[in-house]
């Protein structure tokens, strides 16, 4: 995959792409009979919702890995017609932390419900259904999340067990040409260190490969930093470490001092409209307690 100095590299030809797999995307027959009746249920309900994870990676970059759920990404105002449906067709539903996450098992199997992201930042909303595109996954038509959304999501996920910095610099090498890179940079938003950080961790890690990214995405976010770097500085008591990782800025919040931007995040997302319905639904066969609310992750680990 080299190319000779000073001329513009390649695109990764979709045999390239496949040499970076670790085998064809398989799920063990039961597992896969599972997740066909949560899709073939959600469909008969025409229940609007994108599959997430590992299979969407494997669909936009070839690589595969093993995994224990399925993933699949609601709007909010889905989530409970999603339940109802799943529990008639035998599932038992969970709501799990209220403001992001429910589950529906089946068996020792399950398919996790996701309509928000687990630091608060963001609910799933119409843009991931509207950019997604058609796949097939256990024999069952399904969308699959478009890959700007799962760049963004990615972002926060920087746990001492998880990190996620692999899928995005992946994702930019598979798709990075093809990618709505406005759009990514606006999903973003206030958080655009984060996706500099990662564009920087690619040129490194794919030095030839420089130019998936557009220029003008290089040049807006370089001048951010330059313009945060000369401004003033801002709160000294403020740490956003736990939208990235809970578990490793712990110690900031409860022990030195600082101010957790995460808790009113949750605290403004469980207040919302949306979220109490979910709450208030007569659908759920279980219910996480109050403490187990209180440790919810950014994303389970897939």
């Amino acid at each position: 995959m080299a190319t000779p100095r000073g001329r513009r590299p390649r695109q990764l030809t979709p045999e390239e792409r496949k040499s970076v797999t670790h085998g064809d995307f398989w799920i063990p027959d039961q597992e896969r009979a599972i997740y066909r009746r949560a899709l073939e249920a959600l469909n008969a309900g025409q229940i609007p919702y994108i599959v997430a994870g590992a299979y969407a990676i494997y669909e936009h970059t070839g690589i595969y890995r093993k995994t224990k759920d399925l993933d699949l990404f609601f709007e909010p105002e889905a989530v409970v017609p999603a339940a109802r449906a799943l529990r008639e067709a035998g599932f038992v539903t969970r709501l799990e932390d209220s403001h992001w996450l429910a589950k529906a098992t089946f068996g020792e199997h399950f398919v996790d419900l996701i309509y928000g992201m687990g630091n608060g930042v963001a609910r799933i909303d119409e843009e991931w259904i509207d950019h997604s595109r058609p796949g097939i996954l256990a024999a069952t038509p399904v969308q699959i999340a478009p890959a700007e959304e799962l760049i963004w999501h990615r972002l926060f996920i920087g746990e001492r067990h998880r990190h996620d910095m692999s899928d995005v610099v992946h994702l930019i090498l598979c798709v990075g040409d093809t990618l709505d890179w406005e759009r990514l940079v606006r999903r973003t938003g206030d958080d655009w260190p984060l996706l500099l950080a990662q564009l920087l961790t690619f040129n490194y890690v794919y030095p030839g490969y420089r130019r998936n990214v557009p220029a003008w995405v290089y040049d807006l976010l370089n001048g951010r930093a330059r313009e945060a770097a000369a401004a003033e500085p801002e709160r000294t008591d403020l740490t956003r470490g736990p939208l990235i990782s809970q578990f490793s800025f712990t110690i900031d919040v409860r022990e030195w001092g600082f101010t957790d931007p995460r808790a009113d995040l949750v605290r403004e997302a469980r207040a919302l409209p949306e979220i109490r319905a979910i709450v208030a639904a007569d659908v759920w066969d279980e219910r996480a307690d109050s403490r187990s609310e209180q440790h919810e992750d950014v994303l389970p680990e897939h």
